[in-house]
């Protein structure tokens, strides 16, 4: 098997009131994989997240980026993994769409031809073009998730990282978003998507992780280690996983 793109060794994570918020996390993505990573609130999914480019620091143990360490070189970590919060009106900053996605590129001082050419591929990749002078306060919770989404991708990362896509969407938002996302993983990209509601994407998953306090619980795929997810407080979803209603509607 080749060398995981990403993985975290003994990750630990203690709030300075004494909370373990990761234990020991052992965890490895490689290249083109779709992963879904499943906790109740308050399970340590988000604080995970922000150790995977370096956002946090953790107390003890490390994350690898092509076997690396990301606190080494930040802006390659910051590049490569590209994270899409739960809220994405606090990652818009632009005053237009197109100045919003343009605004990594732009950070990272590149060319303005080539500043153009990747907002354009994020747009089209998002199904945002034509919003270009769309002002992101006009957008739907849909659209300004996929222009989050977009943002990233202007980046160019290997991989992307979605803590909880779907929250406020509508049924239209949420599969607009599916859409985004399968076709971005059917084209190689490496897609971590950190969620406590499975209904939405497990048919579209690869590979199922469970958390629980900061620990990794199960690792498998979806089919394989379904049956746990109640016992960690994670609604099942209705129906079997090949067959999901979500699936077939896209």
């Amino acid at each position: 098997m080749t060398p995981p793109l990403l993985e975290t060794l003994s990750l630990c994570h203690t709030f300075p009131d004494g909370t373990k918020a990761l234990d020991n996390v052992d965890l490895s993505f490689h290249a083109g994989s779709f992963v879904v990573l499943a906790g109740a609130n308050g399970s340590g999914k988000t604080v995970f997240m922000r150790h995977l480019n370096g956002l946090a620091r953790p107390t003890s143990g490390e994350v690898l980026l092509h076997g690396n360490s990301v606190l080494n070189d930040l802006s390659r970590a910051r590049r490569s993994i590209g994270l899409v919060f739960q809220d994405a009106d606090a990652q818009i900053v632009g005053q237009t769409v197109a100045k919003d996605a343009a605004f990594g590129p732009e950070n990272l001082r590149l060319p303005r031809h080539e500043i153009d050419k990747l907002v354009k591929e994020a747009l089209s990749a998002t199904g945002l073009v034509g919003f270009d002078e769309r002002r992101p306060h006009t957008l739907s919770g849909g659209e300004k998730r996929r222009l989050a989404v977009a943002g990233v991708l202007a980046m160019e990362p290997e991989m992307l990282v979605l803590d909880e896509p779907f929250t406020g969407l509508d049924w239209p938002g949420c599969a607009d978003l599916l859409t985004v996302l399968n076709n971005l993983h059917s084209s190689g990209k490496t897609i971590l998507l950190i969620t406590h509601d499975l209904d939405k994407v497990l048919a579209h998953a690869d590979r199922l992780i469970l958390m629980e306090s900061g620990c990794i619980r199960a690792d498998g795929s979806p089919r394989g280690i379904i049956g746990e997810v109640e016992k960690l407080g994670i609604r099942r979803p209705a129906g079997e996983i090949t067959g999901m209603s979500w699936k077939q509607r896209l």
